[in-house]
């Protein structure tokens, strides 16, 4: 079959490929990086309505180490939809059992960009050829190989505004800051935002956003490694919890008002804290786990002050969500990525076969930046 300018479908770039591309592979959950293997396996080619990307870079995040461990599967093991399955039958993100949790073997990575190097048939795949994209692709598919096949409509062609490192962090942290603080908690102006691990990627989009909305950030940081560059940021206030007893400064912050809304990735005793910073009606949204420890709060913490915690995890948001309000939310990240108020630094970067040695720098206490890893040439 050929398209209207004559090139045959499927079509593709250059001469005929390798058989064979490198992928990175987890055969068993883990608690150790050493043991995920590059293997070689057959180049995927792809199917109607399908693109093949040609992998260059992506960022290693703090979600893809929840499919390293088990982390994603012990939580939704103790869902009450899965309470009846056995220990070897699959879980499930939803109560209608409709999206299964992967299990190993599969390859690792979440996101990153590439270039369209071949395309199925359709109207949506063929207008992608060539070009760069940003790709969701998590396990059980997998982004950390020399190749990815994809939905067409799952494929985000990235404008010249946008170079290809940022392009790479394109979904996870941007739509995760956008949503969160516009979509979910939807932070009116002049009200007080509260940031745990403010100086992490996200939490610095989040200081851009409240700049650009006008809501007022209080960021909350370990030391004061990041309190520089959020305070270039515009953000409004900083809590260093080595130094400071968070509650107390908050309360001094707000004139002992509290704040009216939190968003926390640590868990353990600073969101226990981050309970307690909340005023009348105050709303916490939780978004990780980073201190991997239970959270212990008094009941009348909430009651007295009628607040709320909610938990949020962007995959289950987006597949709530019309695909209108999606369209939406994807054209407003696009364009504010284009100003560059997502901009990310990446501090190291690391070759495909070097992934154990790019888990340990990513999750090293104290580093800032971003980890990206390198999976082909240009």
């Amino acid at each position: 079959m050929e398209s209207m300018d004559g090139r045959e479908w499927p079509w593709k770039a250059g001469p005929d490929p390798e058989i064979a591309m490198k992928s990175t592979h987890l055969s068993k959950f883990t608690q150790d990086a050493e043991d995920i293997e590059i293997i070689d396996i057959a180049k995927p080619e792809p199917g109607p309505g399908q693109v093949c990307v040609r992998m260059l870079l992506s960022p290693v995040n703090p979600s893809d180490l929840n499919f390293v461990h088990s982390t994603y599967h012990d939580a939704l093991r103790r869902m009450i939809w899965n309470q009846e399955t056995r220990s070897d039958d699959p879980v499930f993100y939803d109560p209608g059992h409709n999206t299964p949790c992967p299990v190993p073997p599969y390859a690792l990575g979440g996101e990153g960009m590439g270039i369209v190097e071949s395309v199925g048939s359709g109207f949506f795949a063929r207008r992608l050829a060539g070009k760069r994209v940003a790709i969701a692709a998590p396990p059980p598919n997998g982004v950390w190989k020399e190749y990815v096949v994809v939905d067409a409509v799952k494929a985000e062609a990235l404008p010249n505004t946008i170079p290809n490192e940022q392009g790479a962090m394109f979904f996870v942290n941007p739509f995760t800051a956008y949503v969160m603080t516009r979509e979910v908690l939807k932070v009116p102006r002049d009200q007080w935002l509260l940031v745990t691990a403010a100086g992490s990627a996200l939490g610095k989009s989040v200081v851009r956003l409240g700049k650009l909305f006008g809501f007022k950030t209080l960021c909350v940081v370990r030391s004061d490694s990041n309190s520089d560059a959020l305070r270039e940021l515009g953000t409004d206030a900083i809590v260093e919890t080595d130094q400071q007893d968070l509650v107390q400064s908050v309360s001094d912050i707000t004139s002992g008002q509290g704040v009216g809304y939190a968003i926390d990735c640590v868990g353990g005793e600073l969101t226990a804290n981050v309970v307690r910073c909340l005023g009348l009606g105050g709303r916490l949204l939780v978004y990780g786990t980073l201190a991997n420890s239970p959270m212990t709060v008094p009941l009348r913490d909430l009651m007295m002050p009628g607040a709320e915690i909610s938990g949020f995890l962007l995959p289950n948001w987006l597949a709530t969500q019309s695909p209108l309000r999606l369209l939406g939310v994807l054209r407003t990240v696009r364009r504010l990525m284009g100003r560059g108020m997502f901009d990310t630094e990446v501090t190291e970067t690391f070759e495909l076969d070097q992934v154990s040695e790019a888990i340990a720098a990513a999750t090293r206490p104290g580093r800032t930046g971003k980890v990206v890893l390198r999976i082909s040439e240009p």
